[in-house]
């Protein structure tokens, strides 16, 4: 470039333009940046870039100005001769302060951001001006909205400031700020009621509350100017709102005055505001929230949040007023604040509040039930039910009455807003087919909120509640019963009118949701000591009289399968009926099924269910899984021998094996009913009923099993995918459900399963080739192990534990991963198994992890991080587990602790260095940049050391302790782990533990010296500066700031002359 100003402008407009044209060639866009590059790097390039800010009208020039100026102040501003550093601040303040209102935004934001940066180094000693410039703009008419950016700017900087700060620092310019707040509040506090607006309209619905009355508040209104809002001004009120939001989250509660609280309501509720101007009141409400975020509430803050409280009742008076429109434009970022602001100050501050003498929430819970029913929006609706939510959640019982009218009516409120019947129009544009990440429809998530709301007020009034919803289910219920009357069996057509359909779909879908919310609302009647049991016992058994006549209909006129020409009746059906068994599972505790006078309840409920589950697919996937459920608890509840003797349910057994059904995981709850039925315990058995059963359970099993045991090496791939995918699994979910049951049955369940094990065993060699076989074959035997470790034996395990390894040793010479994390995870059940006949396998273990795993591993850890994190939990599971490996106890030496020098006592390892060799495994994935391996590495250290005292022994001690502490002091100076920050220091502390002295004199002297890129001044103030205080948070607080105050000097030396920075 030209050495002259003016030259050098000209070749910077025409680079930039060139680079930012559309048709330059990338290789000709580094060229430009190799050149821009060269001359930012230039000792003295600022004072071109100050001209370049002066002289251009290009904006890309100007922004690779600034940009390269805070590259100067970032990174040499210490450096810079004295009268440079007063030129560049002067120059940069005198051009921000001549900007434009028409400038762009991002330069005027960018230059308060560079002197604001300069202020963060030189403030107050080298720019004391700077917060007076700031203090004097706010007050100026011409200057305020500058002043607002500089504040807030000021604001984001210094509270979260970058690393290249002292600590000393940091705290100098957070207790610099704090002393000025008070000032700074009352300044925004007079901007605020200085801006105005047009008067609102007039609340006229609601009486003025008496001054006396603890529930009135100041009307905002009248105190605040009426003048007219021009634009600029509007850009003025959301700075000061975006500015007072960031200081409220970090400044003292006691010091923000109460009349700022006032003002900031004040833009809440702007009704003559344009649309437009909706942005204003939600950053008003985001400013409010602020402080509600904050969970510290020290005390003199009751006046505070009481004004809260007392201008949000205001606030929603104003939105209701029945003669304002508001409600009907208020938007759903607005709401979505509003709701948040109301649910913070409920479970927050009102139990606090309430505490107040004469204090009552009434008034607000009317308005927000007004609010809650007027919304038009479902979204907004939600929304205001998360309030109601907290508000019952934080409600103390004896409190309860106070508000049991209002909650009673909520009930209802919402019973109408949920029911088709009444809200037919707003219902219908709900989606219900559309998931969202958690697999939830648009409809499910509304239902399932309002059902909640309803069950936490039925906490509190539980008869009334469920008298609320059975009054209309009832209604819905009687119209379902009387279809079944008018089904035509012949067509398979409904003998109903055209124009009924509406009308039904409506009764279909409300008993739909109504019978889920009477399902819901079951767990509160089923306790026996509740006080109302009893009075409730006549109305329940009623209902659950209906409920099985309901679901008979259902199961024999099976109305979806009729010839219906609207389509979404078939839907309504599906649902209504699915949602009749759903409903059965839950009351069934009010069943006496056991009882042999009420056990025609058994034999009604049994041919609900396997009418449906023995068809398959025939049905829907939806009504086969309700009934598969509705078995899987009777056979929880029911006396095993009373349902075999049935001659229905031993059809079933046999058949079920080979069942398919439409759901995705029927197939598996009906294995868990059967195996209810086969191997829960059956008490004392003659000879025949103990036949019976196992004949009945091999039966099953062999069933279910058979493509499986017949596969041999020669069964072609595509075969052996499709088999062991659709048996294992089915297995694997079996096994788990037994986990427990007690030994007596797992033994008749590893009967069954036995064959088959085998048969995996045998074919695992050849298979393991296949990734999805192999995996779910580990996977069969991680359970088994699991479950049946006991059952299968120690031969049997050392027999599949042989087969394992030699397949895994084999398969690591070719690097592959593939089902090997299941393999260590089978290791570690092993080696977790009690008893000292599992110790023969610690040598084989330990030479696979080591000699082959862990080689291969480390060098795909951030490829295959779940592969490390298993073998990683498997090493720290031998050395929890089996201590004894490494280190003989002087109890079994035969003598006290500490009485034989001779011997190997308990600090001297059996396999030292087997033993370093697996300690050093935790120390690489220390090094390893995925979180998960590294929480895993340190979790595991600590519970080692919290166990064995692992950082006592002397192996430890002397060759590994140093390694650990360097590596983690890295990981916070680099900032590598930074959301594990606290877990480090605390490693770090318990490793300090061993010996404060060493740790001080000479690990931390050795730290410090070895460091590259301090130069010797900084070393030394780093030392004095460490205080060598050993209590836990002092010495944390201390290492803190020794680790802060290393980055802050490499980064500063990084670009300034060594030693250029001390504390």
């Amino acid at each position: 470039m030209s050495q002259t100003e003016n030259e050098s402008l000209i070749a910077l407009e025409q680079l930039m333009e060139e680079f930012f044209t559309h048709t330059t060639t990338n290789a000709r866009k580094h060229e430009i940046e190799v050149q821009l590059n060269a001359f930012s790097n230039q000792r003295d390039c600022w004072k071109f870039c100050v001209y370049f800010l002066t002289h251009t009208s290009s904006q890309y020039v100007s922004m690779y100005a600034l940009s390269t100026i805070e590259s100067v102040i970032n990174r040499q501003w210490a450096s810079l001769e004295w009268e440079h550093r007063v030129q560049l601040k002067s120059a940069l303040y005198s051009y921000l302060v001549d900007q434009d209102v028409t400038a762009p935004h991002f330069l005027r934001n960018k230059l308060a951001k560079l002197v604001v940066d300069i202020a963060r180094f030189d403030w107050p000693h080298f720019f004391p001006e700077f917060l007076t410039n700031i203090l004097q703009l706010l007050q100026s008419n011409d200057g305020q909205l500058l002043g607002l950016i500089m504040l807030r700017t000021t604001s984001e900087e210094f509270m979260n400031p970058r690393p290249d700060l002292s600590s000393y620092r940091k705290e100098e310019l957070t207790k610099l700020l704090q002393q000025n707040i008070p000032q700074i509040f009352q300044i925004l506090c007079t901007i605020l009621e200085n801006l105005g607006t047009k008067p609102r309209h007039a609340v006229t619905a609601t009486p003025p509350p008496s001054p006396t009355h603890p529930g009135s508040a100041p009307d905002l209104t009248r105190e605040l100017t009426a003048a007219s809002f021009r634009p600029d001004n509007k850009d003025i009120t959301r700075e000061s709102l975006a500015t007072i939001q960031h200081l409220f989250s970090w400044a003292q509660l006691a010091q923000i005055p109460l009349s700022l609280i006032k003002a900031i309501f004040y833009f809440t509720n702007i009704s003559s505001y344009a649309q437009d101007d909706d942005d204003m009141c939600v950053l008003a409400m985001s400013a409010l929230n602020e402080l509600l975020y904050r969970k510290c509430t020290p005390p003199g803050t009751q006046d505070l949040f009481m004004q809260l409280y007392h201008h949000t009742v205001q606030l929603l008076r104003d939105i209701v007023c029945p003669n304002s429109s508001r409600i009907e434009t208020l938007g759903n970022d607005f709401v979505g604040k509003l709701s948040e602001l109301l649910a913070l100050l409920v479970e927050q501050h009102l139990w606090r509040l309430e505490a107040e003498p004469g204090f009552t929430a009434l008034d607000f819970l009317s308005l927000l039930f007004q609010l809650t029913m007027q919304l038009p929006s479902l979204q907004c609706y939600l929304r205001c039910l998360a309030v109601w939510a907290a508000f019952i959640k934080q409600l103390k019982p004896q409190n309860a009455h106070k508000y049991s009218e209002a909650l009673v009516g909520l009930v209802g409120a919402v019973l109408n807003k949920m029911q088709f019947t009444y809200n037919q129009s707003q219902l219908e544009e709900i989606d219900n087919e559309i998931c969202d990440d958690e697999n939830e429809t648009e409809w499910e998530i509304f239902l399932k909120t309002s059902i909640e709301v309803i069950a936490m007020v039925a906490e509190y009034a539980p008869i009334q509640t469920f008298n609320q919803v059975l009054v209309p289910w009832k209604t819905c219920n009687d119209v379902y019963c009387m279809l079944e009357n008018v089904v035509d069996h012949r067509n398979y057509i409904l003998k109903i009118e055209p124009s009924e359909n509406v009308r039904l779909h409506c009764i279909l879908r409300d008993l739909s949701s109504l019978t889920q919310t009477l399902a819901r609302l079951s767990t509160l009647f089923i306790d026996h000591d509740n006080d109302y049991y009893k009075s409730s016992a006549p109305i329940i058994t009623s209902l659950v009289n209906k409920l099985i006549e309901s679901a008979c209909i259902s199961t024999n006129a099976r109305f979806y399968l009729l010839k219906i020409g609207e389509s979404r009746l078939i839907d309504d059906f599906t649902e209504v009926h699915s949602q009749m068994l759903a409903a059965l599972k839950t009351w069934s505790p009010w069943m006496p099924l056991n009882n042999e006078i009420t056990c025609h309840h058994l034999k009604q409920l049994l041919a609900i269910t396997l009418p449906l589950l023995r068809d398959g697919v025939q049905h829907p996937g939806k009504i086969s899984h309700a009934a598969a459920h509705l078995l899987l608890n009777l056979s929880n509840t029911i006396f095993p021998p009373s349902l075999i003797v049935l001659p229905s349910v031993v059809e079933f057994i046999h058949i079920a094996p080979n069942l398919r059904y439409s759901g995705k995981h029927t197939r598996e709850v009906v294995n868990n009913a059967v195996c209810n039925i086969l191997i829960r315990p059956w008490g004392d058995l003659s000879q025949a009923d103990t036949t019976h059963r196992n004949i009945l359970t091999s039966a099953f099993f062999d069933s279910l099993t058979k493509e499986f045991r017949e596969l041999s090496p020669h069964t072609p791939e595509s075969k052996v995918r499709e088999v062991v995918s659709s048996t294992l699994p089915s297995l694997t979910h079996i096994i788990e459900f037994a986990k427990n049951y007690p030994s007596q049955s797992k033994k008749l369940l590893y009967v069954g399963l036995k064959s088959s094990i085998d048969v995996a065993l045998e074919v695992f060699p050849d298979y393991s080739k296949y990734p999805e076989v192999s995996d779910h074959i580990l996977v069969l035997f991680l359970n088994v192990l699991n479950v049946l470790q006991q059952q299968l034996g120690v031969e049997n395990t050392k027999r599949a534990v042989d087969v394992f390894l030699d397949v895994a040793i084999s398969q690591q010479q070719s690097k592959n991963l593939s089902g090997l994390d299941k393999l260590l995870q089978i290791l570690q059940i092993v080696v977790e198994s009690p008893g000292s006949s599992y110790k023969s396998f610690l040598p084989g273990i330990l030479q696979l992890c080591m000699q082959h795993v862990y080689p291969i591993v480390i060098c795909q850890a951030n490829e295959q991080p779940d592969v490390i994190i298993a073998l990683l939990t498997l090493l720290h599971s031998i050395l929890i587990h089996r201590w004894q490996y490494f280190y003989i106890s002087q109890v079994r030496l035969g003598h006290s602790p500490g009485c034989s020098e001779t011997e190997p006592g308990p600090d001297s390892p059996q396999q030292p260095a087997q033993l370093l060799a697996v300690l050093q495994v935790f120390g690489q994935a220390l090094l390893q940049p995925d979180i998960n391996t590294f929480r895993t590495s340190l979790t595991a250290l600590e519970d080692l050391n919290s166990k064995w005292k692992l950082y006592h022994k002397l192996l430890f001690r002397e060759q590994l302790l140093c390694q650990f502490l360097t590596v983690l002091c890295h990981a916070l100076l680099d900032r590598t782990q930074a959301l594990l920050t606290e877990d480090i220091l605390l490693t770090i502390y318990n490793m300090a533990a061993v010996s404060f002295q060493v740790f001080f004199d000479t690990f931390l002297v050795d730290f410090i010296q070895n460091m590259g890129g301090l130069a010797q001044q900084q070393r030394d103030s780093l030392k004095q500066s460490f205080s060598h205080e050993t209590d836990m948070p002092t010495f944390i607080q201390q290492f803190q700031r020794f680790i802060n105050d290393m980055r802050c000097y490499k980064l500063c030396n990084a670009s300034l002359p060594l030693g250029s920075v001390t504390l």
